[in-house]
């Protein structure tokens, strides 16, 4: 008796500058349909398949203009793209249709609508606020500097930012320089005024530059601790800071002990989709971030299939 084979359509919408080669998260989305289509415990008898659509940054008119293009051929769901004023473009059109749009960046403001069809595997930004406060209570800091990328770090820390009204906490707010990597002269500042409890929000490839920087700088001794809320600060090679002195936490939502996560790490590693950090860049090679969106992909791929089986 033959079977038959269902095809269920997944379409992506990834942004691009002109036509540069395949992103991280474009590559990630690859990957996690081809490795759940190896998997034929999860959907049985049927194949995801997926069609990719590309866009220049920020354009939000090509963004719905490919979403309906998609739509009206039928799909499961939409996923991406990332840059705001895109994502809500797309997201108003599936909201509209009763399509799930799914997506891996951080969102500041989610709908309040209860029918809304969005769906966001990056972690709430007010839990990992909360989880910060609680760091610094835990270490008894009284005096705290928050060095920030961009404007985004000031929402995404608000709870640390409110502490001084609440707790006896002495905070000082700073910006990391917006049109270079050089932060030696906010370093520099930071050393004078002997500022030892700091807390880093920026991505993961700038905070390796920022360690490279302090340790440069005289800064990474026992006297500075640094929080850091980049989720993806295991993939920066800490080798060179091991017996500096210095303390540094930071977080990680990975559990690699978990057999199917190490397993989906290390093929990720083995395939070498992406091309290898420069020697410079004080980042590790092979590995899956949450800032290029990798893991929430891989994570929100993998409940299409357990929906669908929950039909």
């Amino acid at each position: 008796m033959a079977t038959s084979l269902n095809l269920i359509a997944h379409w992506g919408i990834f942004e691009s500058i002109e036509s540069g080669p395949s992103g991280a998260e474009e590559l990630a989305f690859k990957f996690a349909l081809n490795t759940i289509n190896r998997n034929r415990t999860l959907l049985p008898n049927t194949t995801l398949t997926y069609d990719i659509q590309r866009i220049n940054i920020f354009d939000s008119f090509e963004a719905s203009r490919k979403a309906c293009d998609q739509l009206s051929l039928g799909v499961a769901a939409i996923f991406g793209p990332s840059h705001s004023s895109s994502a809500n473009a797309v997201q108003s059109i599936c909201n509209a249709l009763g399509v799930p749009h799914i997506q891996t960046k951080w969102k500041h403001q989610v709908s309040d609508n209860r029918d809304s069809y969005y769906v966001s595997l990056y972690p709430d930004f007010s839990s990992l606020s909360r989880a910060i406060l609680d760091l610094v209570h835990f270490f008894k800091w009284r005096t705290v500097t928050v060095v920030y990328d961009d404007s985004t770090g000031l929402i995404r820390l608000q709870e640390l930012i409110k502490a001084p009204s609440r707790y006896n906490i002495r905070l000082k707010i700073r910006q990391l320089p917006t049109e270079t990597k050089d932060a030696k002269p906010l370093l520099k500042e930071m050393k004078k005024a002997k500022e030892f409890h700091v807390i880093f929000d920026c991505g993961h490839e700038m905070a390796a530059w920022i360690l490279k920087q302090a340790l440069a700088m005289g800064m990474m001794t026992e006297y500075y601790h640094y929080i850091f809320t980049t989720l993806d600060l295991f993939a920066l090679d800490m080798e060179p800071y091991r017996y500096s002195g210095v303390n540094m936490t930071g977080f990680r939502i990975l559990n690699t002990e978990n057999s199917q996560v190490s397993s989906i790490i290390e093929k990720w590693s083995m395939e070498r989709l992406q091309a290898p950090p420069k020697p410079d860049s004080g980042l590790l090679d092979g590995f899956m971030t949450l800032e290029q969106h990798k893991c929430p992909l891989h994570g929100a791929l993998e409940l299409v299939p357990l929906g669908l089986n929950a039909q």
